[in-house]
């Protein structure tokens, strides 16, 4: 086997090899187990559009930046999947729950293209903290992700660890959903895919349904009648 065949080799089987297990931890390949675990983060799902700080109070190296959070179903199992095609650290970040219970990970692609990986689970305040397990590459170190506002807010911090548990602040981005209603009194209609809000109608065999983003959307028009027969099941 040449050099080239080989280096091809060595790196499809490296793919195959992080579909299920990401820094040393397995990864739930059962879809419908990884979608009620990763249930607890559908509050990420939608689209977002905020501006980041280098530090607070400062416009010096503040930037935009708009990102879309998706589930996606595939061979893995489940996922929740952010793209920020603009993203000034992050321009996708996959999360996936892992077999140790309430430990999710992550694969982090940065703008200059590397992939990362992440692992980490919600602290006692509902914050998602993700550390960066790669001894080899700590330019992003930590990201830190919560919701406020009943959801309709999201806060991430990314920081640089410096040495041992110490990090310093890189930047940090606050987003508002798109679309967010801060009226009260309004009925939610939830997604017959994830069980979060449903804002997209789909249609089979003349009903109408609804799910909460694109990826549902996809699954939803691939597998509709299974989808209804497991929400009529529920």
């Amino acid at each position: 086997m040449n050099a080239k065949r080989k280096n091809i080799w060595l790196s499809a089987l490296a793919v195959v090899f992080v579909a299920t297990t990401v820094v040393g931890l397995e990864v739930v390949e059962d879809q419908a187990r990884g979608k009620k675990a990763l249930a607890a983060l559908q509050d990420y799902v939608g689209t977002w559009k905020g501006a980041g700080q280098v530090r607070r109070g400062s416009t010096q190296g503040a930037w935009l930046e708009e990102s879309e959070w998706v589930w996606q179903f595939d061979k893995q199992g489940a996922a929740i999947v952010q793209k920020s095609a603009k993203g000034k650290f992050v321009t996708q970040l996959e999360l996936r729950a892992a077999e140790k219970q309430g430990t999710f990970v992550a694969t982090v692609k940065t703008p200059q293209g590397t992939a990362l990986q992440f692992a980490g689970k919600l602290d006692d305040s509902g914050r998602l903290v993700l550390v960066n397990k790669d001894p080899q590459n700590q330019v992003l170190g930590r990201i830190s992700i919560r919701t406020v506002a009943a959801g309709k807010r999201m806060v991430v911090m990314y920081e640089k660890l410096i040495t041992g548990t110490l990090y310093t602040r890189l930047g940090e981005l606050g987003s508002t959903r798109k679309g967010s209603m801060f009226g009260g009194g309004a009925t939610m209609i939830e997604c017959i895919v994830s069980g979060g809000k449903g804002t997209i109608a789909v249609m089979y065999n003349g009903k109408t349904y609804y799910v909460c983003c694109s990826g549902c959307r996809d699954y939803f028009n691939d597998n509709a009648a299974e989808v209804i027969a497991a929400a009529a099941a529920d």
